[in-house]
């Protein structure tokens, strides 16, 4: 990678500000993505874009922006819970974290989308100008809502 920053991706991790679970360990079962999207047709972990990001323990050249990190835990009755953190590498090489959670649901994936999506919305557009979209989306949604109360009312006997 010719690009990015020159960091220990865990370091900064767990010089981030917060209380986490995660110590961002690289052992087997554990992973970490460079996230880039979603693929909202499917609702796996499959649905999370990205490259995998093989060097976490070490310094080495990161792109900047959204990471997603599994870590494997200790299974129970033969389930496996995985603890989910998504994190911000900014071009500082500093780490903030978004989201963390765990889950042994096959679905996992989209407990994250709204996070993932509102960082990319963030990037990619002034937060106000968003804020102000959502609320007459909401608006319309409730009014069209409304519509289909009065519908369904005037049909009742």
């Amino acid at each position: 990678m010719s690009s990015g920053v020159f960091v220990n991706l865990r370091q900064a991790f767990l010089n981030a500000p917060g209380f986490w679970e995660s110590f961002l360990i690289q052992k087997p079962g554990n992973w970490c993505k460079w996230v880039e999207g979603i693929d909202k047709a499917l609702t796996d972990g499959y649905s999370i874009l990205g490259n995998f990001v093989n060097q976490i323990d070490q310094p080495s050249y990161q792109k900047p922006g959204l990471y997603l990190y599994c870590e494997k835990s200790k299974q129970k009755r033969g389930i496996s819970q995985r603890l989910y953190t998504l994190f911000v590498l900014k071009p500082d090489g500093s780490v903030q974290v978004l989201d963390e959670f765990k889950s042994a649901s096959k679905d996992w994936a989209v407990q994250l989308w709204p996070t993932i999506d509102a960082h990319f919305i963030q990037q990619s557009q002034p937060l106000e100008k968003r804020r102000k979209q959502l609320l007459e989306e909401i608006h319309r949604l409730e009014f069209e809502l409304n519509q289909r109360r009065l519908e369904l009312e005037a049909l009742e006997p």
